[in-house]
């Protein structure tokens, strides 16, 4: 029906005129549309108020919207100081570009420190190597490891938080430590 109207201005000249635009099958629901207000004779109701073409649309509206979009944008700390985009990528696509690029070590660098927001050090990374040699799990538990320690936002060294997280012990069932529970106390 709003298709067949936007043809014709939102006015049709006759019932059997939207007949032949919307067809048979759906000018049967023309009482209902009447009855529920969509529909005013042949004039589909506030047809004008909702067709805003962009001329139609102050300067100082488009203005606004604008700025709205931009503090929008600053406020999710997408743009740095120089107004470069930071790239923003969800948490497989962190791994992808990680695990794919020729500097690994770098990449999780970088991973880290978008996570933390902070930029390393030249020793980090030297510390970031030997996780990645070390750590249980490989680069995806280092990562889940770095993005459960920005989650929580610890104070102090986040390398040494990742560090420690590697020694935990998990709950394996096929030891007999007498059940979740006793495992959790111990």
């Amino acid at each position: 029906m709003l298709c067949a109207a936007s043809e014709c201005g939102g006015v049709f000249e006759s019932d059997q005129h939207i007949e032949a635009m919307v067809g048979t099958q759906n000018a049967k629901y023309l009482p209902i549309f009447r009855r529920v207000g969509l529909l005013d004779g042949l004039v589909v109701h506030d047809w004008d108020e909702w067709q805003e073409t962009p001329d139609s649309v102050g300067a100082q509206e488009r203005a606004e919207k604008a700025a709205a979009a931009i503090a929008r944008l600053e406020r999710l700390g997408l743009r740095d100081e120089e107004g470069t985009e930071i790239v923003y990528r969800t948490m497989k696509e962190w791994l992808e570009y990680v695990v794919s690029g020729p500097n690994t070590q770098g990449r999780l660098g970088e991973f880290m420190g978008a996570m933390f927001g902070i930029v390393l050090q030249r020793g980090d990374y030297s510390r970031i190597a030997k996780l990645m040699k070390t750590y249980p799990g490989g680069i995806p538990a280092i990562m889940s490891a770095m993005a459960d320690a920005a989650l929580r936002d610890v104070t102090g060294d986040p390398l040494a938080y990742v560090q420690k997280m590697s020694g935990f012990k998990k709950w394996e069932p096929e030891k007999k430590v007498g059940g979740r529970d006793a495992f959790i106390e111990s």
